[in-house]
């Protein structure tokens, strides 16, 4: 694969800004699939920049499944399709580190 280091690179970022998120905004989850956030954030474009952030994880996976198999099974035996799945997988990998970024940069913007 010949992006694989920004693709490895994007994954682990949007892995640690996941987290991050969590430790710096001390978001909680409340029963009713709502977010806790502290007073001075208490705002509604952030809980839903919060749920967007929580909840894409598990549409991406799936998604990202796609694109290997894109990549690696079909793309074995068409050119075209391999390309594809390389598009896909780094697109993904991208589109994931702004998704897990943007309640951070929300959160110092408006702070």
């Amino acid at each position: 694969m010949v992006y694989k280091k920004i693709t490895l690179v994007a994954i682990v970022l949007s892995i640690i800004a996941a987290i991050t998120c969590n430790f710096v905004l001390g978001v909680e989850v409340d029963e009713n699939i709502g977010v806790e956030t502290p007073e001075m954030l208490n705002n509604s474009t952030l809980n839903v920049l919060i749920l967007i952030q929580r909840y894409s994880w598990p549409i991406v996976t799936l998604v990202f499944i796609y694109a290997l198999y894109q990549f690696y099974v079909i793309g074995s035996e068409v050119l075209e399709h391999k390309i594809l799945g390389q598009r896909l997988i780094v697109g993904i990998s991208i589109f994931m580190v702004i998704i897990q970024c943007l309640p951070l940069m929300y959160a110092f913007l408006i702070v």
